[in-house]
Order: structure tokens, then sequence, then C-alpha cells
């Protein structure tokens, strides 16, 4: 970051009332349409709420605690505190209870921002040491409550201190998905975020002022905040969507220039597709199908550097102008690319998207590093890769082949606990738990997580991603968990989908054999090009699915193996005395779970 960029967050606005005041920052969804607040009406109520954060008691370093929905007001909670040198914690509604207390009980903060005035009470107690005020996005009542409302509307009688907020200041706390264990505290200053923020708007060059953003990620997670930040330096447009249910429904009117989302999304979206297109003619199906056919010819010589020929090139264009193009109005028509993080996302399916005309772009980070240590670019990636790594990370490979990043954007340690609990070696260099290899161009592949990737007890190494990624190409499955760490042989857990499941009973009957079957030899055509040795040799299939509240899933939709495992060890046990006594057969053996 040179030097002529702000480097905290309230310059960073201050610069953009500055440079664009009446320009649409964001957008709220209403009854009558979108609705927008220009730059100076954000900036008006940030400051009026600064003044009484002051006038309630919060002094620079405070800990304030926001659990609303996706939305306007989250942000305008989230800059007035930064604005006076508070720390933001965003916290998600729907994780686990266990995970909320844990979180609280390690900020303690000293105040706290909700939706509902419903929510103080459970969350005061759950805190030790109880918070000066509560802000609520609604009607408020009771001592230390009070209504956001009309704090945004009211000037407070104090200045805002503005040389309380310095580059090294901390901004946030943010805290790790909990998939292997209850999540830790990572602090990161108003530099590291203005950094991260640059460092992905450098990457992603092509987005200028006026881009329009879709912010519908939780803003607990600091990456769309990230975005959001992405938005005010380079005067884009956000346009926040407080249920993640509904994205779909809005972005053909938002018209984003770029869609961030997670793989559940992307296979969300190819699944509607799907299941649209048998809904219409069978002419139609036929016409999509040939164009699919074509624009993956045509895609799949320009990812090869060549250049189609005049003939594909005009092919395409009839089919895509016919059958591509109205696919993808679902999108809207100003989609330049999409990004996809958190998790690996299958080949297959930015193959097919691509044969579509949507290009989807997989980054890499981890919450330790505020800066996303590798991004593909519109003009620079690999389907399969997490691109070339950011400037700002130095990456080094160790001899096992896990990943190591050191950078500005590394944390200094986890928040409020030892410091023999950091991954962070004597050199500085983050020790990421990820395996992968750099190719010869810089991009960087990641072969596997050193916590997932376990042995059989015949020695045999398993990564399951790559293998769960396969099933989950059956239109059914919902999630795919592959164990055997100490086993003689890999299984597999199966979340399917009870609409999509194969001549589905009602809830409580079991499944028919017949059912079990075809999803036996669904599972071996998608596993066919995985070595025989590393295939499931046993399926579990569950019709429960796995849920935030439930504790099979992280807050951001990743999988928490251990507590999964936990939940079905019995019925893994039985599967696998099953299998003791059985042989080898062409499929897998596999039983319903009760």
């Amino acid at each position: 970051m040179t030097a002529s960029h702000p480097t905290t967050v309230p310059d960073c606005l201050l610069e953009r009332v500055a440079h664009s005041p009446a320009a649409t920052a964001f957008w709220r969804h209403t009854a009558g349409g979108w609705a927008g607040e220009t730059w100076e009406s954000v900036a008006a109520r940030v400051q009026n709420l600064s003044g009484h954060l002051i006038r309630l008691g919060l002094l620079p370093g405070d800990r304030v605690a926001i659990m609303m929905p996706t939305s306007i007001e989250w942000e305008i909670c989230h800059l007035a505190a930064l604005t006076i040198g508070c720390v933001v914690v965003g916290i998600d509604a729907h994780d686990a209870p266990d995970n909320i207390r844990h979180i609280l009980d390690i900020v303690t903060p000293r105040a706290l921002c909700v939706d509902r005035q419903e929510q103080v009470r459970p969350l005061l107690q759950q805190v030790q040491s109880p918070p000066l005020f509560s802000i609520v996005n609604g009607p408020a009542s009771g001592v230390g409550c009070h209504a956001l409302s009309a704090l945004v509307k009211q000037s407070a009688a104090l200045a805002i201190p503005r040389r309380q907020v310095h580059p090294l200041d901390v901004a946030t706390i943010v805290f790790t998905s909990g998939s292997s264990g209850q999540p830790k505290g990572i602090a990161y200053t108003h530099e590291q975020i203005c950094l991260a923020s640059e460092a992905i708007l450098e990457r992603f060059s092509s987005v200028g002022e006026g881009a329009r953003f879709a912010c519908w990620l939780p803003l607990s997670n600091l990456f769309q905040r990230m975005i959001n930040l992405c938005g005010m330096i380079r005067g884009g447009e956000s346009y926040f969507v407080e249920n993640p249910v509904e994205i779909i429904d809005h972005l053909p009117s938002i018209r984003p220039t770029l869609f961030i989302g997670v793989p559940r999304f992307f296979e969300k979206l190819h699944k509607g597709i799907e299941d649209n297109l048998t809904r219409r003619s069978a002419w139609l199906r036929r016409g999509v199908g040939w164009a699919r056919r074509v624009g993956s010819r045509y895609q799949q010589r320009q990812r090869s550097g060549g250049r189609p020929g005049p003939l594909l090139r005009i092919t395409h264009r009839v089919a895509d102008g016919l059958f591509l193009r109205p696919i993808r109005s679902v999108m809207g028509p100003d989609l330049q690319f999409m990004v996809s993080g958190s998790a690996p996302l299958p080949i297959w399916l930015m193959e097919d998207f691509h044969a579509i005309g949507w290009l989807v772009l997989e980054a890499y980070g981890t919450s330790e590093n505020v800066v996303p240590i590798a991004i593909n670019s519109p003009d620079s990636y690999r389907f399969g890769s997490v691109g070339r790594p950011l400037p700002q990370n130095e990456i080094r490979l160790a001899a096992d082949s896990e990943l190591l990043v050191r950078g500005r954007g590394v944390f200094g340690g986890y928040f409020g606990e030892a410091n023999e609990a950091s991954p962070l070696d004597a050199d500085a260099f983050l020790h990421t738990g990820d395996y992968a290899r750099q190719d010869a161009e810089g991009f960087i592949w990641l072969t596997g997580r050193k916590s997932d990737i376990f042995k059989t007890s015949t020695g045999r190494r398993i990564a399951p991603v790559p293998i769960e990624a396969k099933i989950k190409q059956l239109p059914y499955v919902e999630h795919a968990v592959v164990f055997g760490r100490d086993r003689p042989v890999p299984v597999a857990l199966l979340c399917v989908k009870p609409s999509q499941f194969p001549d589905a009973p009602a809830a409580g009957i079991p499944v028919a054999t017949d059912a079990l079957e075809k999803i036996a030899g669904d599972l071996s055509d998608v596993c066919a090009a995985i070595p025989v040795i590393d295939r499931p040799a046993g399926i579990l299939v569950t019709r429960s699915p796995f849920t935030i509240a439930g504790g099979e899933l992280t807050s951001n939709l990743k999988l928490r193996r251990a507590p999964i495992e936990a939940k079905y060890r019995a019925q893994l046990d039985e599967l696998y005395d099953q299998l003791a006594g059985r042989q080898q057969r062409s499929r897998p053996l596999i039983r319903e779970a009760s």
C-alpha cells in the first residue's frame, strides 16, 4: 500500500465522501424496490451515532459486538464504532449457542448492537461483565437499551475525536470457523484491513467507480466487510440483501459487476439451472445442450491460449444469443466474473459455468492472514488452482509441502491465548495447515488439508475432499463426508435431499433396497476415476439435514468433521462390522442411518 492510500477505515470513508458525496453508497430493498443512500448521508448517520457512543461511555479499545442481519444498519454501527477507536466483533445469530457464548467470554463487549429487543436478555445472560448499553435496530425499551433509529438521526453534542484512531489500532476481532474445535479470536488493525482491501482491488483492476456489489454474506464474516470497503475505496455501490435465501431473486435487479460467493451458492445455482431445464420442452433442452457443448469447446480453446476458429466463433455467437445469454440473465447483464472462496469448488462445475459464459475464479485465504493468500484473476487463471499469490504475501513450501506464508497481513497470535497456541514459527511464517504445490507459472494448487487427510490402518493416505467433490456431483447429495482414519478402508456418509432422493419415502419409513442400490451404483460411476483402494467401500445415507444449530456445519457452512463422526459413530462402527465379513464387490455396501 502506498502512502497516498488511507490506512484507517474512517479515513477511507472521509476520502470517499470528499470525492463523491452525492454518489449512491448503499441500497436497501423495500416494498417499492431498491432505495439508495448517498455517501454524504451515510457519513452523517455515522457521525451522529459516533457521538452518542461516546456520550454513552465507550472508550478507545472497547469492544462492540454486532449481531444483526446483513444490512445497512450493520454497516452504520460498524463504521461508527471504528470512528471512535472501538473494536468491532461480528456475531452470527445462526451460530451454535456454545460458540456465541465462547466468543462473548473472550471479547467481553462493552456494547451490544442487535436486531431485536428480545435478543438483548439472552446475550446479557451469557456475558461475565455486563456491557454499558445495548442498541436495538427496532423498538427499544428498558434500562440501557437505545433505538438505533433515534441515535443515527439525532446529533450528539460531542465532537468526534478523530485523533483516537491510528493505523495500528485494532479494528476488529474475528473468529475462526470452529470446524476443528472452539473458535479462536484474531485481532486485526485498521492498517491490515486497508492493506487487504487494496490488495484485492489490485488483483481485480477492472472493477472501477460505479461498480455494483451484492452484500449478502454474513457481515460477521470479515471478507464481506472487506468487499464493502473495496466498494468504498473504489466508489462502488453495495446492495444489501438481508435474507441470503433471496439473493438469486434480487440479482437481476442488482446487476452486479462481480459476485462473491461460497461453493454452496454455486452448487445451488447450477442445481437451479438444471431443475429449470427439466421443466422446459424437449426441443429447448436439446438446444441448450447443444449450446453448452459449443460453449465448452469455445471456452476450452480460450483457456488453452488458442484462438477459436471462424466457424466456432460464429457458431458460438448463435448459441450464445439463442440459449446461453437467457440462462445468464439470472445474474444480470453486467457481470464480469464471480469469485468463490472458503472451500474448493469442483473443476467440472467451473468448466460448466464457463461454457455458459460465467467465469468463476477461486480465491484462497486463511483466517490468520487478513490478506487473501492467492487469487485467480480474470486475465490469469487456472481452474483447480487458487491462483497466484498476492504480492503482499511471501510464500514458502515446507519439507512436507505444507504452505507457509509471511507478510504484513498475517496475525500476531490468537487473542487472549498463550503464544504457544500460535501457528507462527520463529521466522514469522504462518503454517496454514494446507498441503500445496506451486507450478512453473506461479499458480498454487492445494492438495489437501493436513487435519483432513487421514491414514487407513493399512497405511494408505487418503485426501477426502476430492472424493467428496466427486460424490457431490450426484444431484440428490447435499453433503458428503469421507471417513476412515485408522480403519481398513474409507467409507462415506451422504446427507441427501429428500426432495431429490430416488423414490424417497415419507419420514420415518425406511428407504427401499433398490433405491439404496441405485445410489451405490451412482456413486460407483462418479468415483470411477478414483483409484479403487481410495473409493468408499461403504456408504451410510441420512435424510436428516446438516445444520449450524445441529453442530454439523460452521457458520460459513463448512463441515465440522469431528462432531459429524461422533454423531454417527455407532452406525459407522456397525457399517465397518458388516464390511469386515464382506468380499470385495464392484459396488459399495450401503445402509441408511436410523
